[in-house]
């Protein structure tokens, strides 16, 4: 698989395990591993993501993307309720058909969730900086 098919397929992945993943994220359990010093508005102020995906349970290649697909949006989401409110009463999910996965020239990994203010109705892309764990998975990926 090239890099281009794993991003496609990441995407795919990425998309399908948002919309199945609707926990209800907590508060501060994320803190540690999220760089809150910039706010997502754009890939500059990129939310950046460190790898805290646990693989050693994984035996197969559909198990590493399927950790990775969960941590990734576990820490999207747990970033936005910690930033914006409670998930389905402050904001909500914006269009699953419109979330992306990037890669730039200076091999960075970016995705981008858009919600919407609940009490405005504003719509917000956030973008988030998931080299890290991009990077993990394609090492991972390479011991199957």
């Amino acid at each position: 698989m090239n890099r281009k098919q794993l991003i496609v397929a990441l995407s795919f992945l990425f998309l399908i395990v948002q919309s199945v993943f609707a926990q209800e994220s907590g508060t501060g359990a994320f803190n540690e591993f999220i760089n809150n010093d910039t706010n997502g508005s754009s890939f500059k102020e990129a939310v950046v993501l460190l790898d805290i995906c646990d693989y050693s349970k994984c035996k197969i290649k559909e198990c590493l993307i399927d950790v990775f697909n969960k941590t990734v949006s576990m820490q999207e989401l747990k970033y936005v309720a910690d930033n914006y409110g409670q998930r389905s009463k402050d904001w909500n999910i914006a269009g699953f058909d419109e979330v992306n996965s990037y890669v730039f020239d200076n091999n960075k990994y970016y995705d981008d969730l858009g919600i919407e203010i609940m009490g405005t109705g504003e719509n917000i892309v956030l973008h988030f900086d998931v080299t890290a764990s991009v990077n993990v998975l394609e090492q991972q990926r390479f011991n199957y």
